[in-house]
């Protein structure tokens, strides 16, 4: 088990890059690992995880969290609030992959989000990236 907390840093134009003690549950089982690299634009033939469908398709979002989300604090503030301990990310069958356990989000501004649920668009359309927003209910998200 890695002691470090549970990272994602969200890429301009790509995917989520979570690092820590993390189980990806997929179709053939959970997996362990301490790096994932997760699909944000929908379009991976290996969801949960990016192939790098969204150079292909021209994906774009900015990897800046919404300025109204509560949870948001500059760099340094809200790690020390997160422990340790295992982060399990469960892709929702058409919908957003669940994380579960202690996890923070940092932006490509350095802003921090912590929390131990939370929901990430992986539709590539939500008006919220990197959290879900319902939108994979109306775009014809299929995974």
């Amino acid at each position: 088990m890695n002691e470090a907390p549970n990272v994602l840093r969200i890429t301009p134009d790509g995917p989520s890059v979570v690092t820590g003690d993390v189980v990806v549950q997929t179709r053939s089982g959970p997996r362990n690992l301490e790096t994932a690299v997760l699909c944000r634009c929908g379009h991976s033939a290996d969801k949960p995880f990016c192939d790098g469908a969204h150079v292909r398709i021209g994906f774009a979002d900015p990897a800046r969290m919404p300025p109204a989300d509560p949870a948001r604090m500059r760099a340094g503030m809200v790690s020390a609030l997160v422990s340790a301990g295992t982060l399990t990310i469960t892709p929702i069958h058409n919908g957003p992959n669940r994380c579960g356990g202690p996890l923070t989000i940092q932006d490509i501004d350095g802003c921090e989000a912590s929390a131990t649920t939370t929901f990430l668009c992986r539709c590539g359309g939500s008006r919220r990236k990197p959290y879900c927003d319902g939108t994979h209910k109306t775009n014809g998200f299929a995974a």
